[in-house]
């Protein structure tokens, strides 16, 4: 009993090493067109680039952590950062260490982080800045023209429809007929950026692209607004690795999990007992029509714990994020019309059979290529799997 009890244990024990295992050797990978970038320069208090000093950007919402080390001329840069709020931190000897907080980064941004300025004093000594986050986004070191939809543009302004192409309307330089009002997938190829052909665009989601060439352009699917973290619009001047396309480039970038639980549930109502009926209907007394949109949704992130094990206890090294919405609708539509056959033409008799002019419909037989005389098929050639289908059809409309 006890060697069996031991094998029961290791294999319990081997069983969550393999499990475990290739989360361990999991690397963190940022999508190239979703990315960003900071550079800047580090100087002393009298104008003199320093170099050799440490650069560390820090994202401690998702235990994102890069170091670097300025050049001669006392120049740094960090590259694929993913969005997200950062700290500063630059350390040299014989100078007092400086933090810049708040330095935010949107997607694809290159974001100048301006001179910091060290001041005499000993390491252990800091100074901390707040950085402007308007001057931040200045981009004067690219002609690209771009704007930002942010999470927080997502969650306040009114999205009839639930899709997000629509928030590209709010782009200046964008002409757009898309009417948003039914969600699910959907082309991009209903608007004009910048004069240039509505079937030129790009359509990435974390930096993969989301484009149906297949299919006129469409998209593969329409993301849940609420799981967006931002959207960036590019339309003119982008860099050169924003390819594939030459109109506008839609660059969606997805919440991630931070280091604190978070999440939400939502529903969305429409009603047409909450709108007033039009006038014509109103005069020849037809009753509001049946409008009712229907979207439930809900979104949870934070970071993966497993119990009993102590893996990520300090809520440093991984995270999830899972969000789903669904919909109904129940719209008004028009009418469509559908032909049954009538009871000769169930038989074989189209004697009486007319087309939409009036005119009698010729009825020829297939093997021989001439009509049937008086346009009656011979009971004996319909064959039986017909009759079985017109039996299932019901003949109240026959004539």
């Amino acid at each position: 009993m006890p060697t069996m009890h031991r094998l029961v244990s290791f294999s319990l024990q081997l069983t969550k090493f393999l499990l475990l295992l290739p989360i361990l050797l999991c690397a963190p990978g940022y999508a190239q067109v979703t990315s960003g970038s900071i550079f800047g320069s580090v100087k002393d208090s009298s104008g003199a680039y320093v170099p050799n000093a440490k650069v560390t950007v820090q994202n401690a919402s998702v235990g994102l952590l890069r170091a670097v080390t300025t050049s001669e001329a006392g120049y740094f840069v960090v590259t694929n950062l993913p969005p997200g709020k950062y700290t500063i931190v630059v350390e040299a000897a014989r100078f007092k260490k400086l933090e810049k907080t708040d330095v935010i980064l949107s997607a694809t941004d290159r974001l100048n982080a301006g001179d910091l300025v060290l001041a005499v004093g000993a390491v252990v000594e800091s100074v901390s800045v707040s950085a402007d986050a308007g001057e931040l986004q200045l981009q004067s070191n690219s002609g690209e023209r771009s704007d930002l939809v942010t999470s927080k543009q997502i969650n306040d302004l009114a999205l009839n429809g639930r899709n997000i192409i629509d928030f590209v309307k709010l782009i200046p330089g964008v002409v757009s007929g898309f009417d948003g009002q039914v969600a699910g997938t959907g082309g991009i190829d209903a608007f004009n950026v910048n004069g240039t052909r509505a079937n030129q665009h790009e359509f990435t989601i974390d930096g993969a692209s989301n484009v149906d060439t297949g299919n006129n352009g469409g998209t593969h699917v329409t993301l849940n607004p609420d799981a967006i973290a931002e959207l960036r619009v590019l339309t003119s001047n982008y860099q050169a690795e924003y390819g594939k396309a030459g109109g506008g480039q839609l660059a969606v970038v997805t919440k991630n999990g931070t280091n604190e639980f978070h999440g939400n549930a939502r529903w969305f109502h429409r009603h047409e007992g909450l709108n007033a009926n039009n006038w014509f209907a109103n005069q020849s007394g037809t009753p509001i029509a049946k409008y009712r949109y229907n979207y439930l949704g809900y979104q949870i992130g934070g970071p993966v714990l497993i119990p009993g094990t102590g893996f990520n206890k300090n809520r440093d090294k991984l995270y999830f994020f899972w969000s789903q919405e669904y919909y109904r609708q129940l719209i008004p539509g028009g009418y469509e019309q559908f032909r049954v056959p009538t009871a000769l033409e169930r038989v074989g008799d189209f004697s009486q059979t007319v087309d939409g002019n009036g005119n009698p419909l010729v009825i020829y037989n297939p093997a021989t290529g001439t009509p049937f005389s008086g346009n009656k098929i011979d009971r004996n050639q319909l064959p039986p799997q017909q009759q079985a289908i017109f039996d299932q059809v019901s003949n109240v409309l026959s004539l």
